[in-house]
C-alpha cells in the first residue's frame, strides 16, 4: 500500500524510490564508458580489452533494461490519480525484473573493480569514487524472523512420542544446510489423527537454528490460507495488523508481497508449512472446494516448504506417509499422556 500511496499522492514528482534510480542510472552508463576509456589507454593485453569491454557492455546493457523498466511505470507529469494507480500496480510486476537487473550491475561492478584496483591505473579508485557518489546499495541482506507459529496448535514438548525415524527423515529431506540454493517441497502423509501436525512442530522444535525464519500457516481451506499468508506480511514488513476485513486486491497485494520476499535472492533458509491441506485440486482429483497450494509458493524455486495432508496425490512433494505405530509400548505411553492415566500397568476404571 506504500507503493499505492507514492503513486497517487497529490505531488507531481515521482516516488523516491524510482527518481534516484531514473537520475543515478545515466550517471553511472557515463562513468563506465569513462572507465572503459582509461582502461583501454593503460597498456592492457588484448584478451583483458576485450573481456573488460564485455564487462562493461554487459553492465550497460542491465542499465538499459532498468531504464526501460522505468520508462514503462513512472507515471509523467499530470498523470491523473487513477494513471498513477495503475503505473503502481504495475511497478510491482516490474519489481522483480528490476531487482533481477540490478543484482547483475552489481555482480559487474564488483568484477570490475576487483580487476582494476590490483592494477596500478588510477581506474578503480575511480570507480569506487564514482559509485559512492551514485550511492547505489546492493539489495539488503534478508533478515530472520525466528519462529512464527501464528495460530498453530498449542503441543507441549513431553507429548510428542516415537517417530524418530521419521523426524530424521525430515532433517534430511527439509534442512537448507543438506540442499544448499534448492528448494526442499516433502509432505506429511497420513490419516486424521496420526500425528501430522504434531511431527511438523516437532520437526520445528528439534531443527529451529537450522533455518532463519520459520512460518506455520493453515491450508484446510483457500480462504483461511489466504487471510494466514496476508497476516505473514505483518509480521515480514512490521505493518500494524488490520482487524477489519480487507478487500481481496489489499489481500493478493500482501500475499504476492511476502511470496516475492520469501523469493529475494539470498533469502533461502526459512520453512514454511503448510497445516491441513487436506482438500486439493489437481489434476485427476476433482472438487469443488480443493484449491492448488503451489500458487501460494514463493515464486522463485527455493527455501524448504512442509506440507501436511491427508492427500497421496501430492506428486510436486516428496511423501513422508506416516504409519501406525509399531512399538506397543510408545502407544500405551501416548495413550497416558493424553488420558492423564498410567496404563502401563493395566489401570482400568
Amino acid at each position: 500500500m506504500s507503493r499505492l500511496h507514492e503513486f497517487t499522492s497529490k505531488t507531481s514528482d515521482i516516488p523516491e524510490s524510482f527518481r534516484s534510480l531514473s537520475i543515478l542510472l545515466p550517471l553511472l552508463t557515463a562513468t563506465l564508458q569513462h572507465i572503459q576509456a582509461q582502461a583501454q589507454a593503460g597498456g592492457l593485453s588484448d584478451d583483458v580489452t576485450k573481456a573488460f569491454k564485455d564487462a562493461v557492455d554487459s553492465t550497460s546493457t542491465q542499465i538499459s533494461v532498468v531504464q526501460a523498466y522505468l520508462s514503462d511505470i513512472l507515471p509523467p507529469d499530470g498523470t491523473p490519480k487513477r494513471g498513477r494507480a495503475l503505473k503502481a500496480l504495475k511497478s510491482l510486476a516490474k519489481e522483480d525484473k528490476v531487482r533481477q537487473a540490478l543484482e547483475r550491475i552489481h555482480k559487474s561492478i564488483d568484477v570490475l573493480v576487483l580487476h582494476q584496483t590490483t592494477r596500478h591505473v588510477d581506474t578503480g579508485d575511480r570507480i569506487l569514487e564514482e559509485l559512492s557518489k551514485l550511492n547505489i546499495a546492493p539489495p539488503a541482506s534478508p533478515k530472520s524472523f525466528g519462529v512464527c507459529l501464528g495460530q498453530a496448535p498449542q503441543i507441549e514438548p513431553d507429548a510428542f512420542m516415537g517417530r524418530t525415524n521419521e523426524l530424521q527423515q525430515l532433517q534430511d529431506w527439509l534442512l537448507p544446510a543438506h540442499h544448499p540454493h534448492r528448494q526442499c517441497i516433502v509432505s506429511i502423509v497420513g490419516m486424521g489423527g496420526m500425528g501430522k501436525t504434531q511431527l511438523s512442530l516437532a520437526h520445528v522444535r528439534d531443527c529451529v537454528d537450522d533455518y532463519s525464519s520459520v512460518f506455520w500457516v493453515n491450508a484446510k481451506d483457500e480462504t483461511i490460507l489466504r487471510q494466514n499468508m496476508a497476516d505473514l506480511s505483518a509480521v515480514v514488513f512490521h505493518e500494524s495488523a488490520d482487524p477489519t476485513a480487507q478487500s481481496a486486491d489489499d489481500e493478493k497485494l500482501k500475499i504476492d508481497k511476502v511470496r516475492r520476499w520469501l523469493s529475494e535472492p539470498g533469502n533461502d533458509q526459512w520453512l514454511l508449512i503448510f497445516d491441513n491441506y487436506d482438500d486439493p485440486h489437481l489434476p485427476g482429483i476433482r472438487s469443488p472446494t480443493g484449491y492448488d497450494i503451489r500458487s501460494f509458493f514463493p515464486t522463485r524455486s527455493q527455501g524448504s516448504i512442509l506440507i501436511t495432508s491427508r492427500s497421496t496425490k501430492l506428486t510436486f512433494s516428496k511423501p513422508l506417509k506416516l504409519q501406525k505405530l509399531g512399538n506397543v509400548n510408545t502407544s500405551v505411553a501416548i495413550l497416558s499422556q493424553r488420558s492423564g492415566r498410567d496404563l502401563s500397568h493395566g489401570e482400568t476404571q
